[in-house]
């Protein structure tokens, strides 16, 4: 088929030039950028969970996370970078699950899991870490099955070590019994619990002083044991027992792997008890840790780099302490000191600290609070700042807002018309990011680098979800460039914030988009002003720091709620220290919500960066901060003081879509295209004479020597780059959603055409053949020679001018008849088409999931060819419109109505 052969030789040419044209550094590309704050929209739906998580890193920066959802199914979901929400799913149960357990085998790179399913228990094979393709989990597992002795028996509990398989199981009739099983051979055997013990609270395998074997705790009266009972040995029979007694009633414990292999024990009552068995000649040890708690109900441990980390759950909520103590003097960690506790999360049902290699304080929580969503908790290694986020997986039937910077970047070079595609730009960040780029997920970190792959344009769009107007910054690399360069997402943002309260005379007059004060009644006016000098001397840094230069700052202070700043004596205040041990993101998370609305602030520089320096009654806070982020948190918690979150930052700063508006254009889209149909039908006739008749003119009186060329365009250099232009994230918002707008696509178009166009669209493929037949060999040699030369037009060999001109005497007189017979072709196929466009364009397409959704999003339109074709337009248009004249193209009626109305006669020959 001489399409094929076509193909063929385009895709030659295309290769050529792409070998001889690959942009590089010689060709000085340059890198434009703009950020906007600004809301999106991804077909995401949150997690939720009821019992038990359980997580695990399976790989840098990739965490598989167990849980059990509302139906107490057992489910997973592994990290995917690069997907579309970043996530990916697995069902590992058929029924309800009562209890399950995830063992990780330190020195064999193991993991290995069970679960309480149907009254039995289930074990997975075990899996070697390092060669397993997580992605394929269901596939990959396989399940044996235990049973207790009798079916009388119910099975409650089960735990997994390294070597064994423990479960409990409880009947009305006889003593509770635990099962131990050998894992290679996975025979059960029954024992009754220490002393008989019928109230079983908490049992997990472990070791103990080098003796592999079972921790207990169980209650007999009112009294309870926390016990440690090794495996029988096997020449005695003997078994090795240890109590463990602290000061008060314990309710539960979690164990900790140490290097040795034996585990810490932590137990909590009201307040944290650390055991440490024997190692090493070394006598155990017991320490209880600082803090008090409201009756501990859940608790886990965590190491890294031989530092610990406890989370407890209280009545209050989740609790953090670990033995990373900083010290305000120095500033500088400690390690072995621990922290008093602080309150992380409120409202917390469940949660787990993630386990595996090369994690510190990352962890899930379930919270009642918010629905039982699952959040991700995360201490960021480069600044302290704790960062939180919803779990979300990709659903078509739901839309979720996030608030977000959006930043379009640009690549441009003049040298040469450059190949930009396949090359791949490399994206870090200062601290830990998520982001999207053209709606896939990535995160970003300082020693953790993602390449996002480019198309023949050469721009993407990346929107990073946010929670304050701080932003870490992104650091771009690429083979094509000749530095690094620097992506500020918030700098525009911050200088954008600093004009607004100049230009409306301070933050007292300051009004949000909808002309609300941005200040809410009752807050003092020396509140304002304090907070407006503090936060107008951090946009300053910010500044300095966005554009690589060293701050420039004299010693400032000021207060909210406190003494003043003329109290503040910044030499007191320095030799001051907490005893606390906490860092910045462990203030600016918990202790700053305890008493925001009174504190005395001072800021000085520093050689290697900014002293932040925070009173707050008689305890003293001092920090060294080097990051925008830690900036940008710093000014978001001052406007917290001042009852300004960033909700309402967000209103006053942000770009803010108006959905309404753009479905009304839209529905004026729309109702012109109907009317536009319409009018055509009744003039296609009169079109295609028309055509036909000048067609032939044309083609009997045509010379390619006669045709004058314009000296514009005789004078067109190819290899000049396109006009360079400012990026705009908000003109590309519907470019980054393109992802979403191709889900669901696989049919050829004729499935996926309703049946009347699909009948037109069949005639009209079977009457093309026919001209292609007829062209013959003689126009692809035609074409070959006309592809060659225009090759040489982009090396610079020939100008546009003279390969006009080749093109025409090759081309143009075929060219002319094979396009007369094609116009016939597709004027006859649009008549038939008339017939049936105005039914079919608006024919209702009832497609599971995406039909209900596109109703709600759509102000209840139902889903049409038509209709999600003119939403498609409406976007971009609307937005523009908005960007260039600050309201809607069609919020007047009566312009609605007269756009509507033009259709009518728009296809008229008059």
């Amino acid at each position: 088929m001489i399409s094929l052969t076509h193909l063929s030789t385009n895709n030659f040419l295309i290769m050529n030039l792409a070998q001889e044209n690959i942009v590089s550094k010689e060709d000085q590309v340059r890198v434009n950028f703009s950020s906007e704050l600004m809301s999106n929209y991804f077909p995401e739906s949150s997690i939720k969970g009821s019992k038990e998580i359980r997580t695990f890193m399976v790989g840098p920066d990739q965490p598989l996370i167990f849980y059990q959802d509302q139906d107490d199914l057992l489910k997973a979901i592994l990290r995917k970078e690069g997907s579309e929400s970043g996530w990916i799913s697995f069902s590992l149960s058929e029924g309800a699950v009562k209890s399950y357990e995830l063992e990780y085998n330190i020195k064999k790179g193991r993991i290995q899991i069970a679960k309480v399913e149907s009254n039995q228990v289930w074990v997975s094979q075990a899996l070697d870490v390092a060669s397993t393709d997580f992605e394929k989990l269901e596939q990959a597992l396989s399940w044996t099955a235990l049973r207790a002795d009798t079916f009388a028996e119910t099975i409650d509990k089960v735990s997994l070590g390294t070597q064994h398989v423990l479960f409990g199981t409880s009947s009305k009739s006889s003593d509770a019994l635990f099962y131990l099983a050998d894992l290679k051979e996975l025979k059960p055997e029954s024992y009754t619990f220490p002393e008989h013990a019928k109230t079983i609270l908490q049992f997990e395998l472990g070791t103990y002083a080098k003796f592999p074997g079972v921790f207990f705790l169980y209650q007999i009266g009112n009294e309870r044991t926390l016990l440690f009972q090794s495996f029988p040995d096997e020449e005695y029979d003997r078994t090795y027992d240890s109590r463990f007694v602290a000061e008060e009633t314990l309710n539960c414990f979690a164990l900790l792997e140490l290097p040795s292999g034996n585990d810490m024990i932590y137990a909590a009552g009201n307040q944290i008890h650390q055991f440490k068995g024997p190692e090493n000649g070394e006598q155990g040890t017991y320490e209880t840790l600082p803090g008090v708690y409201q009756q501990v109900h859940q608790i886990r441990a965590a190491s890294f780099e031989g530092e610990n980390s406890v989370w407890a759950l209280d009545q209050a909520g989740l609790f953090y302490q670990t033995n990373r103590f900083f010290n305000q003097v120095s500033q500088e960690f400690e390690s072995g000191k621990w922290t008093r506790p602080l309150l992380m999360v409120e409202g917390v049902s469940q949660f787990s600290c993630v386990k595996g290699k090369g994690v510190r304080n990352q962890l899930y929580a379930v919270s009642t609070a918010f629905g039982s969503e699952l959040t991700r908790l995360w201490q960021d290694s480069v600044t302290t700042l704790w960062n939180t986020n919803k779990v979300t997986l990709s659903d078509l039937d739901s839309l979720k807002e996030v608030e977000s910077y959006s930043a379009q970047v640009r690549f441009n070079t003049a040298s040469k018309l450059a190949s930009f595609q396949g090359q791949k730009v490399y994206l870090s960040a200062e601290s830990n990011l998520f982001i999207y780029v053209d709606s896939q997920s990535y995160h970003l970190g300082p020693d953790h680098k993602v390449a996002i792959p480019l198309g023949i344009v050469p721009e993407f769009t990346i929107i990073a979800p946010v929670e304050e107007i701080g932003a870490p910054t992104i650091v771009m690399s690429a083979d094509f460039l000749e530095n690094e360069k620097v992506i500020d997402l918030s700098g525009k943002i911050f200088d954008k914030l600093q004009s607004k309260i100049d230009k409306e005379g301070g933050l007292a007059n300051a009004k949000k988009q909808n002309g609300k004060s941005l200040i809410p009644d009752g807050v003092k006016p020396e509140t304002i002003k304090a907070a407006q000098d503090g936060i107008g001397q951090m946009l300053g840094i910010a500044r300095d720091m966005g554009r690589g230069k060293t701050p420039v700052l004299k010693a400032t202070s000021f207060a909210v709620g406190g003494a003043g700043a003329s109290g503040v004596s910044i030499n007191s205040l320095a030799s001051a220290s907490s005893d606390f041990g906490h860092s910045l993101g462990d203030f600016l998370h918990s202790i700053w919500n305890k008493a925001k609305e009174a504190f005395e602030f001072v800021m000085e520089k520093v050689a290697d960066g900014v002293k932040f320096i925070i009173k707050i009654g008689e305890q003293v806070f001092n920090w060294i901060v080097k990051t925008i982020r830690e900036i940008g948190s710093f000014i978001q918690r001052v406007f917290d003081s001042i009852k300004v979150f960033f909700k309402d930052l967000f209103e006053f700063l942000a770009f803010l879509f108006d959905w309404d508006a753009i479905l009304d254009t839209k529905r004026a889209y729309k109702g012109f295209a109907n009317n536009a149909i319409i009018n055509l039908k009744g003039e296609i006739g009169n079109i295609r004479n028309f055509i036909n008749e000048t067609l032939e003119k044309e083609i009997a009186k045509f010379s390619p020597e006669l045709v004058s060329i314009p000296k514009e365009l005789d004078q067109t250099n190819l290899t000049e780059s396109s006009k360079e232009t400012e990026p705009d994230p908000r003109s590309n918002w519907l470019n980054s959603k393109k992802q979403y707008l191709n889900s669901g696509k696989g049919d050829e178009p004729v499935k996926k055409m309703p049946t009347e166009l699909s009948d037109v669209f069949n005639s009209l493929m079977a009457d093309l053949v026919p001209i292609f037949k007829e062209t013959g060999e003689g126009f692809l040699s035609e074409f070959k020679i006309v592809a060659e030369k225009f090759n040489q037009v982009i090396r610079g060999q020939l100008s546009f001018g003279e390969f006009l001109k080749i093109a025409l005497q090759k081309l143009a007189g075929t060219g002319l008849f094979i396009l007369k017979q094609l116009m016939d072709v597709i004027l006859r196929s649009l008549e038939a088409l008339m017939d049936v466009a105005n039914i079919a364009l608006n024919q209702v397409w009832n497609v599971p999931i995406i039909s209900a959704l596109y109703r709600e999003i759509s102000g209840g339109d139902d889903l049409t060819f038509l209709d999600v074709m003119c939403l498609f337009l409406a976007i971009p248009s609307t937005i523009l419109f908005k960007i260039g004249e600050n309201y809607a193209p069609f919020e007047s009626e009566e312009v609605k109505v007269a756009f509507v109305e033009r259709g009518k006669n728009i296809f008229q020959l008059t």
